[in-house]
């Protein structure tokens, strides 16, 4: 595959992962549930997401550093959009998303070239 192409999917899907879900929990859950979703997302979704771009992004690390940043951008615009707090625990999670991002892109990245 083409690689803007690729990373042009990979966008995509950060956009989905990190910014239309929290949408969709904001506008469609109710109460309690919305809460649980969440959390959901802020301790499983949104760390697998980062691990797997990370992962998928050491094998081509020249041209695709650059993808566990936007992802974790995304996020944090979308929780700071959607949820309307200004509050810096996202700026956290989403420090945390890009290590873990960038973390799994060096360990695959070092383990393609040896």
């Amino acid at each position: 595959m083409e690689i803007r192409k690729e990373i042009m999917i990979w966008i995509a899907v950060t956009v989905a992962v990190m910014f239309a879900l929290p949408f969709a929990v904001v506008r469609f859950a109710p109460g309690c549930s919305g809460m649980a979703l969440c959390m959901l997302l802020f301790f499983i979704v949104n760390p697998a997401y980062s691990l797997i771009l990370g992962a998928r992004c050491g094998k081509d690390a020249k041209r695709m550093w650059g993808l566990p940043l936007v992802s974790s951008i995304a996020f944090l615009a979308g929780t700071w959009l959607f949820f309307d707090i200004r509050e810096l625990c996202f700026v956290v999670y989403a420090l945390v998303y890009l290590a873990i991002g960038w973390l799994a892109m060096g360990l695959c990245r070092h383990s393609v070239n040896h």
